[in-house]
């Protein structure tokens, strides 16, 4: 069930991008091919490298996520292979290494975040200007 709400929310997501490039080509249609042209065709091109480079570092997480769990997974239950008197290190030192790999597979809580106009990318920023100039 988890996975269908991931996906979900990745088709909003990417109508959500598919959206705002629709909107910037509209708007410079509107504006016309004028001095503007070469900002909106870069705004539109940066959000879809962007937008494509997002989708490769979250499949590289997932897959990382998964190897990284099932080798933690096989040192696990190798620790009663090893000797008595590190057995008990052994576990302090994975859990902690889970608890790590926990804490960075872990989606940031939206409550917690926090999006100020300076830290926006440039693109971002130009692409509100020119749609706030067609209101």
């Amino acid at each position: 069930m988890t996975e269908a709400v991931e996906t979900d929310w990745e088709q909003v997501e990417e109508k959500m991008v598919f959206t705002m490039r629709n909107a910037l080509l509209v708007a410079s249609q509107e504006m016309g091919k004028g001095d503007e042209w070469p900002v909106v065709k870069n705004a539109i091109y940066s959000l879809m490298k962007d937008w494509e480079a997002l989708k490769i570092e979250r499949r590289v997480d997932e897959e990382l996520q998964y190897h990284l769990y099932e080798q933690l997974k096989i040192m696990e239950e190798e620790v009663p292979n090893c000797a008595k008197e590190i057995q008990e290190e052994l576990r302090k030192r994975l859990k902690e290494l889970r608890e790590i790999f926990d804490a960075y597979f872990e989606e940031p809580d939206p409550k917690n975040t926090v999006q100020d106009e300076e830290s926006e990318v440039q693109y971002i920023r130009q692409a509100k200007e020119i749609l706030k100039t067609l209101e």
